[in-house]
């Protein structure tokens, strides 16, 4: 059994960096539907308003705006997300690669599917022991 404490060290890192990326991800996927959601309800309420009350009119449209902006803001927020895992992504790759490069044949596609699995499963102890034993 090999052991690579520095490469096990950043596989652990990278597998928490793609998890929190994960739950971010999906945190501004519910609040940009719910920002969405509002803006879709303002607009009528602001058209609606024009033809009794301006001041009220004018006040839904500023809603609207702010809460444009914020869709904006979480917009800039999800790219930059998107790069971090996409980082993330890639320095896994590369060493869970260097690891099927450890082996050689069959062995070699037996550690590729078992760091699939492991990867989706997000269990990052499995891919530790497959980078060392070469199986799960």
């Amino acid at each position: 059994m090999a052991h690579f404490p520095d490469i096990e060290e950043k596989l652990r890192e990278e597998m928490e960096n793609a998890a929190q990326v994960g739950e971010t991800r999906s945190r501004l996927a519910a609040e940009t539907a719910e920002k969405a959601q509002l803006i879709t309800a303002l607009l009528p309420a602001a058209q609606d308003a024009a033809s009794y009350d301006l001041n009220e009119m004018l006040n839904r449209y500023k809603e609207v705006i702010l809460l444009n902006e914020e869709l904006l803001t979480g917009c800039h927020v999800r790219r930059a997300t998107q790069e971090q895992a996409v980082n993330s992504l890639k320095n896994l790759h590369i060493i869970l690669r260097q690891a099927a490069r450890l082996r050689v044949g069959k062995y070699s596609k037996a550690v590729v599917a078992a760091c699939r699995k492991a990867v989706q499963d997000n269990n990052t102890d499995a891919l530790i022991k497959i980078l060392q034993a070469g199986n799960c």
